[in-house]
């Protein structure tokens, strides 16, 4: 009995790389990647200061020149005020930031710990002042279609209380 050149499940598997790759090919090149970046801080507010947290609405304006949205899926972000660390930094709304855009998105931002017993003296001292000097750094976790990236944040601004 002859063999033949091609068995049926190599056939099978050829065929279906053949079809699937082209597939491939056409949904990640449509997905070119534009830089996502803060053009300004626009406002910061103090919503509520208590020994149990801080709560901060931040007005940022942030262009998306991409041709689909992005979604913010997860935070890993260190809040400091003046100098002193007062903890991790959450976002508690969902950030969607739609295809092609360059709006101002409001970010409420919680933060809980033990770091603000410690940093209540400095709050303190900077309310008395009138500003403070807030800054967020580490990574945000931001999703396109099947696609995730991680951003790297860091960023400084001046608020009056």
């Amino acid at each position: 009995m002859k063999q033949a050149f091609f068995n049926i499940p190599m056939l099978r598997t050829l065929i279906i790389s053949l079809i699937i790759a082209p597939i491939l090919l056409v949904i990640f090149g449509c997905l070119s990647y534009k830089e996502v970046t803060v053009v300004e801080v626009a406002d910061v507010e103090f919503k509520e200061m208590s020994a149990d947290g801080i709560t901060i609405d931040i007005h940022v304006q942030i262009d998306n020149p991409n041709n689909y949205k992005i979604s913010v899926v997860k935070t890993n972000l260190m809040l400091s005020l003046n100098g002193a660390y007062l903890g991790k930094a959450n976002i508690r709304n969902n950030l969607v930031l739609p295809k092609n855009s360059n709006d101002v998105h409001k970010i409420t931002v919680n933060i809980k710990g033990s770091q603000l017993k410690k940093a209540l003296p400095t709050l303190l001292l900077s309310a008395l002042g009138g500003e403070i000097q807030m800054r967020i750094n580490g990574t945000i976790t931001a999703k396109a279609r099947m696609l995730r990236r991680k951003i790297e944040v860091d960023f400084t601004h001046s608020a009056g209380l």
